[in-house]
């Protein structure tokens, strides 16, 4: 079994025993980039971008087929579980558990304390790589966003729990980076709703007065998201106000404060 340290002075672990025998350090470096992503596959395209850039597609692909055996060869890793075929490299996350996985389902529970335990350092101290710098900052805000919310909604009797608070933040946070838009915003009056019915991958958080509602699109358009959410509620689309991702982070931490 394979165990990766991530945090602080970082670690990989084989058996039990920790292990520095690597045939190339870009190969240890793309099983991090990997398991950093927290994706079962990732595409070659992604990769090669990453890792070979200016560089040609035949010269590229040789070369990380070339990494991926030293990392199976290196850490003894069945083929099956770490292996590239066409477009995507996949891997078998179960198989490389680490303090990094742990500290991001901490994170999802809203557990301070066992996100505190894990995060003793730095993640990837030394490597200043583009990628690694990302998912450092990334990891540092989650950490303090998560101390910060808990510490502010554990002396009060808030229907909004942290770990709602939590999830919505990080989503937000990250869509205003991106063009895609994979939530939507709302927020509706509470004198217009007797019951919240939502489905699993939405978050409802509740100010007192109203309601704020981060509604998962899937492969639907946000219209038809929308329409269909306020038709299991039986409302009037005008009783529907969309919402930047602004908005709400701004009354999130107006609601915290």
């Amino acid at each position: 079994m394979i165990y990766i340290k991530f945090f602080g002075d970082w670690k990989v672990y084989k058996d039990g025993q920790e292990f520095n025998d690597f045939t190339s350090k870009k190969a240890l470096k793309l099983l991090f980039y990997i398991l950093l992503s927290g994706r079962s596959k990732v595409s070659v395209e992604e990769l090669l971008r990453t890792f070979w850039p200016g560089y040609g597609p035949d010269y590229s692909r040789k070369n990380l087929n070339a990494q991926l055996y030293y990392i199976r060869k290196d850490l003894e890793i069945p083929y099956d579980y770490l292996r590239n075929e066409r477009d995507y490299v996949f891997i078998n996350l179960s198989h490389f558990p680490s303090d990094y996985s742990e500290f991001m389902k901490a994170i999802d529970n809203a557990d301070a304390k066992k996100a505190t335990e894990l995060y003793t350092g730095l993640l990837l101290d030394g490597f200043e790589d583009d990628w690694v710098r990302k998912h450092r900052l990334r990891c540092q805000r989650l950490y303090e966003e998560l101390l910060k919310v808990s510490s502010k909604t554990e002396t009060r009797n808030s229907k909004v729990t942290v770990s709602s608070i939590l999830k919505a933040k990080i989503l937000l946070e990250h869509q205003k980076a991106t063009r895609e838009k994979y939530f939507i915003p709302i927020e509706l009056k509470k004198d217009y709703v007797k019951e919240i019915r939502v489905r699993k991958g939405d978050i409802v958080l509740d100010l007192g007065d109203r309601i704020l509602l981060i509604l998962e699109r899937g492969k639907k358009s946000s219209e038809e998201v929308v329409f269909g959410f306020a038709k299991r509620l039986g409302l009037d689309l005008s009783c529907v106000v969309f919402l930047s991702e602004e908005d709400v982070l701004n009354q999130i931490d107006s609601n915290i404060a």
